[in-house]
């Protein structure tokens, strides 16, 4: 069993912790002096600076030389040599004025590490650090100190504050897990009660499989909660004084979480307040509370030794009930509308300027806008944005799929029968699914698509020789010394922010398109394969939902396409006026009371309560009417026929020495179909006045009434 598994690490004193670090440095990575001699020192910038740990106690130099080294060889990321130089100076002149100091970096926290560096500049230069020093050592202390910490903790890995899969490898992950670097920090919430069993609650769900990393949000939703305690109660743990309060209490709670005031993720992104805040957004926090009380209501006899004697001694099932029904009920929206649909005006704009992710930033290109205007602007240098969002844009994946999909992502497609070699167009793609669980993870692609791929493919293997073949498609640029990363997804909403500000896309409405959000490409795709005419259940096995009702949500309803659509049925022109036919053809034919279907080289006189056995064969049908209006397209039908026997036959002659057999069955079908042609156009020569009726069947069908023989029962009954 792996550490990631048991979610524990053996106990250790607090000298065999500091034993148990040393013992895992290799000889060139022991303190005090570290870096000469270390092979990748030099191809991380650091081959002018060394780790200087001299006049240290043994837990800092220890611990400040695993940090680095976990950092270059576990993480991928340059080891912090200014930093960690920057912090030991400070530290040698704190014991050396007696300054009082943590016992040791996993007592230490940012605030502490902070202090201490302000301290340092203040008492030797007097003047306070500048930005750079203060933003590095908070970098150092938020990913390596939690891998110290986490390495050195010998409980459970929701034991602790702050959470990290990247720092602690006992966090379960899902193998495609999309936000693997996410940060959650339960050990900020106030209330010492709620912060353990919120800890306990969702570390116990992540590991049971009920929640992933991705979705663990309850912790952000009940550190609302935790806030909302402090400020409605002098002492938060009157929230389970009276059980016939609690329905009043999820009343108050929500009335607070509809101020947008209060929810200060909302604002941090979107950069903005909120003018109001979504009755669904207000019935998660409510939900994520309510599950809390019932986890910790059904497991009380774990939650007493876990939490200890608590106010969670006094929750009910009253509690759980008022705080569930206060969810509000409001009507869902349409599933069809076309707020998500991104239409062909704004596409072309789109496609047009993507040239610029990938461009070089001491390069220009002129670029139009949305309002018209034409302005030159620099390259962003990132060929690999460009390809994403193109890939995007293409196959409508999600950002996650595309994001982390695996570098050897296509595989070929198998052959359809009578295809020739050589002749293949689409090849399979898969893609990192992991949102739902035995969903497929992957699709048909053309080869547009799969071009877009092996350039990528391309570029990596040019620009990361040094990799092989890596785990991912797109790779992080920075902090990624083995390649065992992928491309960070903040930095891609900042490369499509500042796209989308300097291209200020429009589309048709004169409504602006933020290529931030990419989840509208999947919106479009679905809809124009919707609107192709695939079957729901193609489109759900596409799309990778569980149930077609979700991929309902993803398609648009286009004004545009209900015209079309209805146009396409009834007998119209594209203008809305009505197909005229002449009063000759209408009498010999009966063609205005019998015409059942309208087909592109002619019509179908089948009535219909009849059956039809010939398939797609109407050229050989003798209820199938056409006239000189069809003949272009009839003669052209010809000429394609005559073109593809002619290749088919000689490819095959090419392929086996022998020329294709007359029995061949498809040789044989279309010989009749071009004798049927053949016989139809001189009908029509004959008569170029008139419409003419079953004359590709090879006899002369008879005036008046076609013969049918009609079923007795009706066709649309259920038989036996």
């Amino acid at each position: 069993m792996t550490e990631r598994d048991s979610g524990r690490l053996r106990s250790a004193s607090p000298r065999t912790r500091v034993e148990m670090l040393a013992a895992e440095l290799p000889p060139l990575w022991q303190p005090p002096l570290i870096g000469p001699g270390i092979e990748s020192w030099p191809a991380t910038g650091n081959n002018k600076r060394r780790l200087d740990l001299r006049g240290l106690p043994e837990p800092f130099a220890v611990e400040l030389a695993w940090m680095a080294h976990w950092q270059e060889c576990t993480d991928g990321t340059p080891a912090s040599v200014q930093p960690i130089n920057q912090l030991v100076l400070a530290l040698r002149r704190a014991i050396a004025h007696q300054r009082p100091i943590p016992s040791s970096i996993r007592d230490m926290d940012a605030a502490t590490a902070d202090e201490l560096i302000c301290w340092f500049y203040t008492h030797r230069w007097r003047r306070l650090p500048p930005a750079g020093p203060r933003h590095r050592l908070r970098a150092l202390f938020r990913i390596a100190r939690l891998a110290l910490v986490a390495r050195c903790h010998d409980g459970p890995w929701w034991g602790l504050d702050d959470w990290s899969p990247r720092s602690d490898p006992r966090i379960p992950l899902h193998d495609r897990e999309p936000r693997a670097t996410l940060v959650i920090s339960p050990g900020r919430l106030r209330c010492g009660w709620l912060r353990a069993a919120v800890k306990w609650h969702l570390g116990t769900q992540l590991q049971a499989g009920e929640l992933r990393w991705s979705t663990i949000g309850q912790a952000r939703l009940l550190a609302r909660f935790d806030r909302w305690l402090a400020e409605a109660f002098d002492d938060p743990a009157h929230v389970f004084r009276d059980p016939a309060e609690a329905a009043a209490h999820a009343a108050a709670y929500r009335r607070w979480l509809a101020e947008p005031a209060h929810r200060n993720d909302l604002a941090r992104q979107h950069r903005y307040a909120p003018d109001k805040v979504h009755p669904r957004l207000i019935n998660t926090d409510l939900r994520a509370v309510a599950e809390l009380f019932d986890f910790v209501a059904t497991n009380r006899a774990e939650a007493r030794s876990v939490v200890g004697p608590s106010p969670w001694d006094e929750v009910s099932e009253a509690h759980i009930a008022g705080w569930a029904a206060r969810r509000l009920r409001f009507p869902h929206p349409p599933t069809l509308n076309d707020d998500h649909y991104v239409d062909d005006r704004a596409l072309a704009q789109i496609t047009a300027a993507l040239p610029l992710l990938g461009l070089p930033r001491q390069q220009q290109m002129s670029i139009t806008r949305g309002d018209g205007t034409e302005i030159m602007a620099s390259g962003f240098g990132d060929p690999q944005a460009m390809r994403m969002i193109l890939l995007q844009i293409l196959t409508g994946r999600r950002v996650s799929e595309i994001r982390t999909a695996a570098f050897d992502c296509l595989a070929p497609a198998p052959t359809p029968a009578g295809a020739m070699e050589g002749e293949q167009e689409v090849v399979r793609f898969r893609y990192a699914q992991s949102k739902i669980d035995g969903a497929p993870d992957s699709i048909l692609v053309d080869r547009e698509v799969a071009a877009v791929i092996e350039e990528q493919q391309r570029w990596v293997r040019e620009h990361y020789p040094q990799f092989g073949q890596p785990r991912y498609l797109f790779l992080a640029r920075k902090s990624n010394l083995t390649g065992a990363k992928p491309y960070s997804s903040g930095t891609y909403s900042r490369w499509l922010r500042e796209f989308s500000e300097i291209v200020a896309i429009a589309d048709s409405r004169g409504r602006g398109v933020r290529l931030s959000h990419t989840h509208r490409f999947r919106h479009t795709r679905l809809t124009r394969l919707a609107e192709l005419g695939l079957p729901i259940t193609v489109l759900q096995r596409y799309a990778g939902h569980a149930t077609p009702t979700m991929s309902m949500h993803y398609i648009a309803r286009r004004h545009e396409h209900d015209e079309q659509a209805f146009l396409a049925t009834a007998k119209l022109r594209a203008d809305g006026t009505s197909v005229q036919f002449g009063r000759d053809d209408h009498d010999v034919l009966h063609l205005f009371d019998r015409a059942d279907r309208m087909l592109p080289h002619g019509w179908c006189l089948l009535p219909p309560l009849q059956s039809c056995d010939k398939g797609n064969a109407c050229l050989t049908c003798s209820v199938f009417v056409t006239d000189d209006t069809h003949r272009d397209a009839l003669q052209r039908q010809l000429d394609d026929t005559d073109t593809l026997i002619e290749q088919t036959t000689t490819a095959f002659a090419r392929r086996h020495g022998r020329t294709m057999p007359d029995d061949n069955v498809w040789l044989a079908q279309r010989r009749a179909e071009r004798d049927a042609l053949h016989r139809l156009l001189a009908a029509l020569h004959d008569r170029p006045d008139r419409a003419v009726q079953g004359a590709g069947c090879g006899t002369a069908a008879a005036p008046g009434p076609v013969p049918l023989t009609l079923h007795r029962r009706d066709p649309r009954e259920a038989t036996s």
